[in-house]
């Protein structure tokens, strides 16, 4: 079952006020690679062209979207 990033909590803000990055406008996903995540902009917003790492010391929490429904249970006999 796969699973998308939608939500990383900050332990330390990257901008004032800012301890919290989630799917929305101007961003368009986060990525995890090795041991740091990567935020890619949308095409229309600030990060436009660009992604931006947030290093995993950084991160204390993550809340993840399930891609596909779990399939379903078989009904006892």
């Amino acid at each position: 079952m796969a699973a998308s990033i939608e939500i990383i909590y900050l332990r330390f803000p990257v901008h004032p006020n800012i301890t919290v990055i989630q799917i929305g406008p101007g961003i368009a996903r986060i990525d995890k690679e090795g041991d740091s995540y990567f935020v890619i902009g949308t095409e229309d917003g600030p990060l436009a062209g660009k992604k931006v790492e947030i290093p995993a010391d950084n991160i204390s929490a993550i809340q993840w979207s399930l891609d596909e429904a779990p399939p379903a249970a078989a009904p006892a006999s």
